[in-house]
């Protein structure tokens, strides 16, 4: 979905969140949601923190994670979880105990596995299942970066870990932990936001169906029982074709 701004484009993804989030409670009793940081969460996060959508969620019922975090202390400015925070669930009734952030205390090999831990636990899958998020939303970076899934990266052939550290991002802070493809792709829903003609060549690469170029990790996100859904700006937009731009 493509829209001709900043504004139009933050009230649609709020929009559908709350609506997934909704459907979800519905259907479920629950809504479990993986958020990403960055400008996306300034985007998402004030949206649904305001009226008239702030009263329309059932706060209660959601259970918040994250699809990747920087080592840093929860009170930087870089923390994914801090920027969450301060935009968003500081501001709304979800219960603080289902709000999932990674241990800010651990290194990065120990904060993944710990946060595998938190995921078994509150998901409970069955014995080699994979935890099924409701709603992953994610940002695309201009090398076609998602999460902290890089270029290139061994991560993008990970099929084991459900949550991996992350050592040498190229981006600052080079330290992370990231939720991996497996995970991602065994989404019920995952949205990929983006803005800004910059991000242009990444996004008509990673919406291209034909594309799995390992130098687009967004491409290889495939959901096998879920779908994904695209809001861009139209400076996004303008590397799609006129039949991607209509999808």
């Amino acid at each position: 979905m493509i829209f001709s701004n900043r504004q139009e484009l933050s009230t649609a993804v709020s929009a559908h969140v709350a609506y997934l989030a909704k459907q979800s409670c519905r259907e479920r009793g629950a809504f479990y949601i993986a958020l990403s940081g960055g400008s996306l969460i300034k985007m998402v996060g004030p949206g649904l923190a305001t009226l008239p959508l702030r009263n329309d969620v059932d706060w209660a019922r959601w259970h918040v994670f994250w699809a990747d975090e920087r080592y840093v202390p929860h009170a930087s400015p870089e923390s994914n979880f801090g920027a969450a925070d301060h935009l968003l669930l500081r501001h709304v009734g979800i219960p603080r105990r289902q709000i999932h952030a990674a241990d800010d205390t651990l290194g990065p090999a120990e904060a993944a596995k710990a946060y595998e831990f938190v995921l078994a636990r509150a998901f409970s899958p069955w014995a080699g299942r994979i935890p099924r998020f409701d709603l992953i939303l994610l940002g695309i970076g201009e090398d076609g970066h998602t999460a902290s899934l890089f270029p290139g990266h061994p991560l993008l052939s990970e099929t084991r870990r459900w949550v991996a550290p992350v050592y040498d991002a190229p981006k600052l802070p080079a330290e992370r932990i990231t939720l991996t493809p497996p995970v991602i792709n065994n989404a019920r829903h995952v949205v990929f936001v983006a803005q800004g003609e910059s991000k242009a060549p990444a996004v008509a690469a990673a919406v291209s169906p034909s594309h799995t170029d390992p130098l687009y990790p967004a491409s290889l996100v495939n959901p096998t029982e879920g779908d994904v859904r695209w809001f861009l700006d139209a400076h996004a937009a303008r590397g799609l074709t006129p039949v991607q731009a209509s999808a």
